[in-house]
């Protein structure tokens, strides 16, 4: 009698299933990560845009602020600070004149300017500063555990 050695059993269901499973987990996390990266270029453009239209609005009252002031500094020059048109705050002392104005930027800001006339025409700033025009309400309200 003749013994032929036993086949052994080929085990291809099993590593073939293990490899099927980390290709799966492997396409997902890619999908996840895409989706992640989507979603972070979409906020980063939405932020850009408003970033963009709050620096216009900006460079815009700065170049009104600026217009202005050369109003201020030809008023000096020719001695008639109090000639000048309505929107300017005027405040005399001893032996300067304090002049003001605000630009508006957007809704909620404006850019305030501040300047010092002396006797001699010579005009220097004292403020250009953005500053807040929104009424600003806390809210005092705390919801825990609802």
């Amino acid at each position: 009698m003749i013994h032929y050695p036993k086949e052994k059993k080929r085990r291809f269901g099993t590593t073939m299933g293990v490899t099927s499973i980390i290709a799966i987990i492997i396409i997902l996390v890619l999908i996840v990560f895409s989706a992640l990266s989507i979603t972070t270029a979409r906020v980063d453009l939405g932020l850009s845009q408003k970033t963009v239209g709050s620096l216009s609005a900006w460079y815009a009252a700065d170049a009104e602020a600026e217009e202005r002031l050369a109003q201020v500094v030809s008023a000096a020059r020719s001695g008639n600070i109090q000639g000048l048109s309505s929107g300017y705050t005027i405040k005399e002392v001893d032996d300067w004149v304090q002049v003001g104005y605000n630009v508006p930027i957007d809704q909620g800001r404006a850019l305030k300017v501040v300047l010092f006339v002396t006797d001699g025409g010579k005009v220097t700033r004292s403020l250009w500063q953005v500053v807040t025009t929104a009424d600003w309400t806390p809210d005092n309200s705390i919801h825990l555990y609802q």
